[in-house]
Formats: C-alpha cells, structure tokens, sequence
C-alpha cells in the first residue's frame, strides 16, 4: 500500500496540471483512513488476547469457588478479584457476567461447569476520527469440575491437622487415589521414613506435608489447595432393627469346639474373638451394641457364603449414647476375610459406625497385617481408623473403601481396589478424583 501512495506522490510532483492536486487530496483521506482501521485493528486483536487470557484465569478461579460449594455471589466476587489481579479492573464499560452452569456454548446447562465472559471498549486511535462507531472487545470461557480417577482412601474432617497421616516406617501401596478434605497444611502427612505409592493421585483441599526422608510416589501431579471429595456414604443411619439383643458380651474363646458360627442380629456389650478361636459368620446384619468388636492376633474370622442367594455382612457399631458407640480393634497377626453385602442399604459395606460417635471416645485399629482381606467400605465419619494390612503381591481383585473422620497407616500396607473387585458392591466410582480445568 505505501508503494503504491509513494508512486502517487512522485506523479503528483511531477504533475503540471492541477487536477491532480485536486485528485491527490480527495483521496489521501481513504488512504490515510484505511492505514488508521489496519493499526486500530492490530491493536484490537492484541485487546482480545490479553482479555482472553483474564477470561481464562478468572473461569478457572470461578469453578475452584464452585468446587468448593461457595454461592453464586461469591463465585462472582472470585472471578472479579482474579480480573482484579490481572488488571481488569470491572465497572463502567468494563463489564463481567459469571454464569453457572452456563447459558450457551458445549456446555450449557451443566451445573459443575462456569462460564465467564468480558466486555470492554476496543482503543480507537484513528477510527474515531473517522467517525466510526465505537468497537468492543469481548471473551468468554468456561472451566468445569472433571472427573478424572478415584480415589479409595479419604480422610473426611475439614479442619484437624495430619487428617491423612502415613509415619514413622509405614510403607503402603495403593492402587487408587488418597484424598483429605481438611483444611490444614498438613491434611496429607508424610513424615519420618513412611512412603507412600498411590495411583493416580494425592488430593488435598489443604496442603501436603512431606518429610525429608518420606517419599510420595504418585503418576500425576500431586493436588494440594484442591477441591473436596463428598462424602460417599453421608446421610446413612444405622437400623434399628432387630431391638432385643440376640446375644450379650458374646467372647468367642479358643477352647470352644471349632468352627463357631456366628447369626446375624444385635450384640449387646460387644463381640470379642479370643486368641485360637475359628468363627464363621452367616450372612446379614451384625449390630454391635455398646462397648467393642475385638479380635485377638491370632484367632480368626471369615464371612461365609450360604442359602439360594449368598452373600456377605455388615457390621453395625452403634450405641446407647454417642459416648458408648462401639468401637473396633484387629490386632496385628489376625486372619480375617470379610466380604460386605451386595444388596439392601448397607451394600458394599463392610464396617459402619454410627456417625453420632464422638472423636474422642474411640480410636479403631485394623491392624491385621498381610492376612487381612476386607472386601468393601470401611466407614468411621466422626472417629480415627489406624489402618495396617493386605497382602504384598495379592492378585485377587480387590476393593478397599477406607473412609473416616481421621486416618492413619501405621505400618506396612497394601491395598487394592479395582472395577473388577468393586462393581459387584457399585463401589466403582464412589469416590471421584476430581480437578478443575478450562474446558472452553
């Protein structure tokens, strides 16, 4: 283009007749127009990058505000503040619309999903001079809460420190995902020689708290400061059913002819297992009422297949008071095998202590070692489980739920869970890996 005026500009020169002087100035002005639209352009262009890239870190910051359950009003403010923080400084014409879950685009209608779109005025050096009207820059974009793994061990409390605790020498392999919802800088805690191998992730609302000898081998990139995971089980009671006690402070000694079976129904005063004793147990319901669930190091257990349509137990620990909820201990040496329920309200289920239970009251050990093999959920939502156990090189399929208020691997652990073990409990799944990312 300036080719062609500075070819203009020789003729003009040159020019005797003054016509083209009259031709020269009619249509600088277009050149001189169009020059001035290509800067302006230019510059508007480089307007929407840069409001695109605000766009992209104020949606992200929106669904991290969602993740975390906050209101409408405040997933706005937090999406403000980041524009604030990347100098967009919202008010007059420079505007902001939050909408969750979003009005248009791929994902409209999806309510873990955020969309968040900027308006502002385009730089007019040289249009307005040309009477143009005035251009706005716009962008939009949308970050959602993804499912991405799962996660089989789940430490609920928001706020205690060291919430998911491995330490001293522990050594525990995980084939799934570990996850804390506290609050802490320490919510996962790592320190002395413990390792600690989970796939595919650590997960943390806090921070992770690792050691300078601990190790924390994961595949994907460890998440502190992230979203919390829900509660798989909230909102489950404990029945009520059957009232009258089938049996009170039932000890199952070694000296009793062997195998013991044991019934479905309430135990009264607890249920405890006496070094040598053998027991079987029928499959159903088991409600251990007031003091404990004992199992001596060297006695054992199984839950047995039995009747037309077999299947396994759940084991209720519950109460006359919050402060008498029975509690659980399986010390280190016990051969255990106990698969939970595949159907009705406690399926997949294997321990389930009633949630008025008092943190201070009660600490459950499973401890168990390399002959422990639990199949299905273990859930403590208000009271710690120091959990030790599964064998090195099992290749049975595998699914271990462990979710409580606290927990803590005390020794060295392996645990598996898998589709394969799981699906028959609908346990895959049930507790998702989640991260937050720009989808749009």
């Amino acid at each position: 283009m300036w080719d062609n005026i500075y070819k203009i500009l020789l003729k003009v020169r040159h020019s005797a007749s003054g016509a083209s002087l009259i031709y020269f100035a009619l249509i600088m002005p277009v050149f001189l127009g169009f020059a001035g639209l290509g800067f302006d352009a230019t510059l508007w262009f480089m307007e929407k990058r840069q409001l695109q890239s605000v766009a992209d870190s104020s949606a992200i910051t929106a669904a991290y505000s969602l993740s975390k359950g906050e209101t409408q009003q405040a997933i706005l403010l937090a999406a403000k503040v980041d524009a604030g923080n990347n100098n967009f400084n919202v008010g007059g014409d420079y505007t902001i619309v939050v909408t969750s879950p979003p009005t248009t685009g791929e994902f409209v209608g999806l309510t873990n999903h955020v969309m968040v779109t900027f308006t502002r005025p385009g730089v007019r050096l040289f249009t307005s001079m040309l009477g143009m009207d005035r251009t706005t820059i716009l962008a939009s974009a949308t970050a959602g809460i993804l499912t991405n793994g799962e996660h089989c061990i789940l430490a609920l409390n928001e706020t205690r420190d060291k919430a998911l605790e491995f330490s001293g020498t522990s050594d525990v392999t995980i084939g799934c995902g570990v996850a804390s919802n506290s609050n802490s800088s320490e919510a996962i805690y790592l320190n002395g020689t413990a390792a600690l191998s989970a796939d595919p992730a650590a997960q943390a609302y806090g921070d992770i708290f690792k050691g300078a000898n601990a190790t924390l081998d994961v595949p994907s990139p460890i998440q502190a400061l992230s979203q919390r995971s829900e509660n798989p089980f909230e909102g489950l009671t404990v029945p009520v059913d059957p009232v009258a006690c089938l049996e009170t402070n039932r000890n199952v000694r070694g000296n009793e002819p062997q195998p013991v079976r044991l019934l479905p129904g309430r135990y009264c005063d607890g249920l405890s297992i006496s070094a040598g004793a053998d027991v079987e147990m029928e499959p159903g319901i088991y409600i251990i009422d007031g003091d404990a669930f004992t199992m001596a190091g060297s006695a054992s257990l199984i839950s047995i297949a039995s009747g037309p349509d077999p299947e396994g137990v759940a084991i209720i620990l519950t109460g006359p008071s919050p402060a008498e909820i029975a509690t659980v201990t399986i010390n280190g040496g016990a051969d255990i095998t106990l698969k939970a329920m595949t159907s009705g309200p406690y399926k997949g289920i294997v321990f389930f202590q009633d949630p008025d239970a008092v943190y201070e009251d009660g600490i459950n050990s499973f401890l168990g070692g390399a002959d422990m093999d639990l199949k299905g959920a273990v859930y403590f939502p208000n009271q710690e489980v120091r959990y030790s156990g599964g064998a090195v090189g099992d290749v049975v399929p595998g699914c271990l739920l462990l979710v409580a208020d606290k927990v803590t691997f005390s020794g060295n652990s392996v645990v598996s869970n898998n589709h394969e073990g799981c699906d028959e409990f609908d346990l895959s799944g049930a507790i998702s890996r989640t991260i937050v990312a720009l989808v749009e």
